[in-house]
C-alpha cells in the first residue's frame, strides 16, 4: 500500500496545500478534512493540483492523525496503489437521493469483483439526510455484499453550517461516497461506544420519524418519562442531554441516539432517527479510557499490521475529551492499534444502514 498523510496549519490556502500534499505525485484517491473557513480553498486548490484523482472533502471539528488532534489545520490522506476506487455523489440528499441511485450501480459495475471492498461516505449534516441517503447506498451495496461506514460532516461546534466536497465542487446537501477495495488484504470496521445502559427502557409509541421526534414513550409524554428515568423534572433535563443520550435497541445491537432538545409538549428530539415501536434504553457515560483501551487491545489482536485506517470521531465525543484535556492523547493512543491514519469528527457516524451518534467508527485496511 502505497499512501501519505500529511497537514499544515498554514493560512494561505495554497501553501497549506503544498505542504499537506507534499510528496503525493498521483494518487487515486484523496481524502481531505479542515475547519469550516477555508474549505471551500482547499477544496478547488487540491483538484486543481490533482485533476486525475478523486478527491473527498469534509469540514470538521477536529482532524485526527497519528502526531495528534488538529482544530484549525487541513489534514490530508493521498493513496497512490493498493487500492482500486470508484466514487460519485448523491445530490439532494435531504429529499430525493434516490433519483441519483445509477451512479451507485455505476461505481460498482465497474469494479473486477467486490472482495474487501468497502463503501466510505462522508453526509452533509444538519439536514436530517443521512437515512435517506444510507436506504439509498445500501439498496445497491447490498444486493454485492459491500460493507458501508461514514460520518456526517462537521464544524466548530455551534451546528451552524457544515460542508462536503466532491472532485473540486461544494455541497451543502448531498452524500459523497467512495467504494475502496482494498488489493493487499481485508478491511475490517469497528465502532466504539463509551456509554452504558442503565435499568431504564421504553417503548416509542408515539414518533415523527422524519423530524427525528418522540412524543411518547409507553403512551406518556416522552420528556416526562425521561425527567422520571434521571430523578429530575422536565426543567431539569437540559443539563443532562449531552451526557445521557438513549440507545436504539435493533436485536443484540445497540446504537446510540444523541438528544438535541425539549420540544414543546414534552417531546424529545434527537440527531437520528426513531421509529414507531423502537426499544429504547437510558444511557450513561462509561469508564471511556477504559473502553479505548479495550478497542485498541481489540484491533491490535485482529490486525497485527495495519497499512492505514480512517477513523469517524463524533464531535460529541471529542467536545468531552477536549474538555478533560484529553482529546489531543486520544488521537495518539489510536495509532498504536490503527497504524497511520487520518480521521475527523461530525454530527452523526454511519455503519452498514444504521446512522447514530456520540460513537467511534474505524475501518482498517490490511
Amino acid at each position: 500500500m502505497n499512501y501519505k498523510i500529511g497537514k499544515s496549519s498554514k493560512k494561505n490556502p495554497l501553501e497549506a496545500v503544498t505542504e499537506a500534499t507534499s510528496g503525493l505525485i498521483a494518487p487515486k484517491l484523496i481524502l481531505f478534512f479542515s475547519e469550516v473557513n477555508n474549505f471551500e480553498s482547499f477544496t478547488t486548490v487540491i483538484k486543481d493540483k490533482f485533476k486525475d484523482s478523486i478527491v473527498l472533502g469534509s469540514t470538521t471539528f477536529a482532524g485526527f492523525c497519528k502526531e495528534g488532534a488538529y482544530k484549525d489545520s487541513l489534514l490530508v490522506m493521498g493513496i497512490e496503489e493498493g487500492i482500486e476506487c470508484y466514487a460519485d455523489i448523491l445530490e439532494e440528499a435531504d429529499k430525493f437521493p434516490i433519483k441519483y441511485i445509477d451512479r451507485i450501480t455505476n461505481c460498482v459495475d465497474k469494479l473486477k469483483d467486490t472482495k474487501n471492498t468497502v463503501c466510505f461516505e462522508i453526509s452533509s449534516a444538519l439536514i436530517s439526510c443521512e437515512e435517506l441517503a444510507l436506504a439509498t447506498l445500501n439498496s445497491v451495496l447490498e444486493l454485492n455484499s459491500i460493507p458501508l461506514f461514514g460520518g456526517s460532516s462537521g464544524d466548530q461546534g455551534k451546528a451552524e453550517k457544515t460542508m462536503i466536497s466532491f472532485n473540486g465542487k461544494v455541497y451543502e446537501n448531498a452524500c459523497a461516497f467512495v467504494l475502496i477495495k482494498n488489493l493487499g488484504g481485508k478491511i475490517r470496521l469497528y465502532r466504539e461506544n463509551i456509554y452504558k445502559p442503565t435499568n431504564h427502557y421504553f417503548t416509542a409509541t408515539k414518533v415523527d420519524v422524519r423530524n427525528r421526534i418522540v412524543y411518547e414513550y409507553d403512551n406518556r409524554p416522552a420528556a416526562k418519562v425521561v425527567a422520571e428515568a434521571l430523578n429530575t423534572t422536565v426543567e431539569g433535563l437540559n443539563k443532562y442531554l449531552d451526557t445521557n443520550p438513549l440507545g436504539r435497541i435493533i436485536g443484540n445491537d445497540m446504537y446510540i441516539t444523541a438528544n438535541q432538545a425539549v420540544t414543546s409538549n414534552n417531546g424529545m428530539s434527537y440527531h437520528a432517527r426513531v421509529y414507531n415501536n423502537s426499544k429504547m434504553v437510558l444511557l450513561e457515560p462509561d469508564d471511556y479510557k477504559h473502553v479505548i483501551s479495550e478497542t485498541i487491545k481489540q484491533v491490535k489482536k485482529d490486525v497485527p499490521n495495519p497499512s492505514f485506517s480512517i477513523m469517524i470521531n463524533c464531535l460529541a465525543r471529542s467536545l468531552l475529551f477536549e474538555k478533560d484535556g484529553y482529546l489531543n492523547e486520544f488521537a495518539k493512543s489510536m495509532s498504536s492499534a490503527l497504524g497511520n491514519y487520518i480521521g475527523f469528527a461530525g454530527y452523526g457516524e454511519q455503519l452498514d444502514h444504521q446512522h447514530f451518534n456520540q460513537t467511534m467508527v474505524i475501518a482498517v485496511f490490511e
